[in-house]
This record gives C-alpha cells, structure tokens and sequence, in this order.
C-alpha cells in the first residue's frame, strides 16, 4: 500500500475512534494524544465547520467586528479563530477539554484567552454572564461530544442583542438531532433569542462511520440566533 493510503486508514480510524469513546475522561485523553495529527486527518474528510460557520456568519453579524469578543466553545486547535480572524474579528476567548489541543490553538497566537474546562451537563461555564458579543461552537454539537443541555448556557454568556452560532453534522434521523431542533425551536418560542439564518449543507465532510449514508458526502447545517434583550 501506498504511504498516502496507510496515512488516510490511520487518519479514518482516528476519527473512527474518537466517536466510538463514550467516557469524556478517556475521550479527553485521545483528543491529547492526537492534537498533533487532528488538522491534518480532518482535511482528508474535507471537515470544514468552521471555515462554513464563518462564511455564513460573515454577511450577517455587524461589520464592526474589531471590538467584538468571541468565545469559541470547544475550539480545538483553532479553526474558528483562523476563520473569524480573515473577516475582521480580533478578540478570541476559547474553551477545550484537551489540553493537547489548546496547545496547538495558543500557539497560533490568536486567542486572548485559553481555559482547559471538560463542559459536562448541569455544570456552568467558568466564564461571566452577558459577556460576549458571539458564542461559537463549530462541530461539538453531536452525540458523545456537548450535552443539549448546554444551550441555556451559552445563553446565559451571551450579551443581550449578540450572537450565537452553530456549525453542526446534520444527523437527520439521529435522537441528538431531533432533540436539537426541539431545544432551539423552544428556546425561541419562549422569546429568548431569535433565529437569524439556517442553512444546510450538502457536502458537510466525507463519510467516515459505516452507519453514516452510502453517499461520498454526509450533510450539515449552521444555524445562527441572536440572543433576546
């Protein structure tokens, strides 16, 4: 076998086994184990939540943006900063559970502010209330990664009148999915934010796990509110 077939089998079944974890604890360990090689094995899926999250968020939020502070929920290496830095965001604050992974995204040299914190349900975030101007989460929002149960949350740390901003897996037939749409849809029937635009994707990534559909491409959606007040 070639070497870029080996390199492409051990990057699938990174991302194979990153899924099957159930434990945070144990799933946090991978995530350290693999920061190094996480860029690289997601650009062989063509994984772009965060590059479709900033695309769409772009002609939406305000053009005034250098002052605007982001918080990136789950961030990873840095993607969303990457993004959101090319259209004239500044002020990055970020939340991971790996600390292997906030490694990579402090050395881009982005971020103002990096907190290790494994975001489980029923616990808040360590960060203040009404605080931030846009709350990101770029592909978290799925099974085995945050709990429905976040979304109060990020309410909660989001400046009256900002933003919020989805980039998730469109999981069609998936509990998580459904109970997703619900939690948003009740949260805006309560009047706590309201939708600003949702869009699907056709081609969200390439197909990974053998339960995903028979086609080249799984679909994906962002999904952008602004929060009431």
């Amino acid at each position: 076998m070639a070497e870029s077939g080996r390199d492409k089998d051990s990057s699938i079944q990174n991302i194979r086994t990153v899924y099957s974890i159930k434990n945070p604890e144990e799933k946090v360990k991978f995530y350290n184990t693999w920061a190094t090689r996480y860029e690289k094995d997601l650009a062989l899926i063509n994984y772009q939540a965060h590059t479709f999250a900033a695309e769409i968020l772009d002609p939406v939020f305000p053009k005034k943006r250098e002052d605007a502070l982001v918080l990136d929920i789950a961030c990873g290496t840095g993607g969303v900063a990457e993004q959101l830095q090319k259209r004239g965001f500044r002020n990055f604050h970020g939340i991971d559970g790996s600390e292997g992974m906030l490694k990579i995204a402090e050395s881009k040299g982005l971020y103002q502010n990096l907190k290790k914190c494994l975001i489980v349900p029923g616990e808040r975030l360590p960060v203040s209330s009404d605080a931030y101007d846009l709350v990101v989460v770029a592909g978290a929002l799925s099974y085995g990664l945050l709990s429905l149960d976040v979304l109060p949350e990020l309410l909660r740390v989001t400046k009256p009148g900002g933003y919020l901003c989805f980039s998730a897996k469109d999981e069609r037939d998936s509990d998580y999915m459904q109970q997703l749409q619900a939690s948003m849809d009740e949260l805006e029937s309560k009047g706590l934010w309201t939708k600003v635009v949702k869009q699907n994707i056709e081609s969200w990534q390439k197909v990974v796990l053998e339960t995903e559909p028979s086609s080249e491409y799984i679909p994906g959606l962002v999904a952008i509110y602004r929060k009431s007040g």
